[in-house]
């Protein structure tokens, strides 16, 4: 067989094999369907209501305007000065054929705080406000806000002169480390570095 004549056969073995992929499946069972997911927000959350029409899920996230409003107002309760407290749902839109989202479903509701400090060198004083922080979020239990799984805390140490410094940890790190004792600077340096 000729060189050529190889290539002939090779490429056109290639074409039935590639048309051969995109043939339609044929099956007797059903269609599958997801039945919707939904989650009980905090009063005056955004959501729609599930309909039972079948949607491709996308990843997303929607600003809880009602829980910022409640964790501002117990950061000033504690008499925490926060320069920005903000709560917001992480999970899936279901979107229709058509690109319009059916609803939203909350996969967990994440925290982020902003602080102004006046020297990230002071870990003493990271610290404090760190445990503060903490102290004010036990006040969010995980079955009273959005998402059936634990979300994340993000906390922002901001010095006047520009420098930052970013913590973001699972609230359940948070939560066993608090558990086995570590405070003060430990817990600081061990959700600094996870």
């Amino acid at each position: 067989m000729s060189p050529k004549r190889s290539i002939t056969s090779f490429i056109f073995s290639l074409s039935i094999l590639l048309a051969a992929c995109n043939l339609p499946l044929t099956t007797s069972a059903a269609p599958a369907t997801m039945a919707p997911v939904t989650t009980v927000p905090p009063t005056g959350t955004p959501t729609a209501t599930p309909e039972s029409r079948p949607c491709g899920f996308q990843w997303a996230s929607q600003s809880l305007p009602d829980l910022s409003g409640q964790l501002a107002e117990a950061f000033r309760d504690a008499g925490l000065d926060v320069t920005s407290a903000r709560a917001e749902a992480y999970g899936e839109n279901c979107v229709d054929e058509n690109g319009q989202v059916v609803y939203f479903a909350a996969m967990e509701t994440d925290f982020r705080i902003t602080i102004e400090v006046a020297s990230l060198d002071d870990e003493a004083e990271l610290a404090r406000l760190l445990e503060s922080t903490l102290a004010v979020l036990d006040g969010f239990p995980p079955d009273e806000i959005p998402g059936p799984q634990p979300g994340y805390i993000g906390i922002t140490f901001e010095e006047a002169s520009g420098g930052v410094l970013n913590l973001w940890f699972q609230t359940s790190r948070a939560d066993a480390l608090r558990q086995q004792g570590l405070s003060g600077v430990e817990l600081l340096h061990a959700l600094r570095n996870p």
